[in-house]
């Protein structure tokens, strides 16, 4: 019996392999093939990885397409928290980006939550990740909030531990965009809203860093 059981893991690890190797491949006939003999589309690796994830990050839109026909999770998660948009953006695979973010894919490490001013994202800029803030328009004005040149870079040169580190405006259009640092840790509201009980080294830390 033990063996039995033994051969039937070995089994299922060779399914999910071969699926999993057909979607980062993009042999679409092949991964069409275990689909309608069953495979479920959300099978994992070790590292908790789908195909949805390997053909994102491929760049594999075709399979992608292929997997949401059958209901494939799009936010799932992996090791590192990633979800399949979270690769397809890491590799710049804008095509792929559209397919999910239309489906409902997430990105529970780069998406910022709409702001009191604005809504927030991460982008890339000269090789950084940074948080790119569209102000919204009923607090925009075109004329009144647009910051000089001088503006600019009297507030860069603001630096402080406990200061969002301010790197630039830009005007397109009738919207504004604030680009600012990105903190991938997240900040002390975050924290504070999951209402965990800090320990006092913790919480005496955070009141000096307040307080400096």
């Amino acid at each position: 019996m033990e063996g039995d059981a033994a051969a039937s893991g070995d089994f299922d690890m060779q399914v999910i392999g071969n699926f999993l190797s057909f979607a980062s491949r993009g042999d679409r006939v092949g991964l069409n093939q275990m689909l309608r003999e069953g495979t479920s589309p959300n099978v994992q690796d070790y590292d908790k990885r789908t195909a949805l994830h390997l053909a994102a990050s491929e760049g594999h839109a075709p399979i992608v397409e292929l997997l949401l026909q059958y209901k494939a999770n799009l936010n799932l998660k992996d090791r590192w928290q990633r979800t399949p948009l979270t690769d397809a953006r890491l590799y710049g695979h804008r095509d792929i980006c559209r397919i999910l973010e239309v489906n409902g894919g997430k990105d529970f490490i780069h998406d910022q939550p709409l702001g009191v001013f604005g809504e927030s994202q991460t982008a890339k800029w000269r090789g950084t990740w940074v948080v790119k803030t569209v102000i919204k328009s009923h607090i925009y004005h075109p004329v009144k909030m647009v910051l000089s040149a001088k503006d600019n870079c009297k507030l860069r040169e603001l630096r402080h531990p406990n200061i969002l580190q301010f790197l630039g405006s830009i005007v397109l259009g009738e919207e504004m965009i604030l680009i600012t640092e990105y903190l991938p840790k997240g900040n002390l509201k975050g924290i504070l809203s999951k209402k965990v009980r800090l320990d006092l080294p913790t919480a005496l830390r955070y009141a000096l860093d307040i307080a400096r």
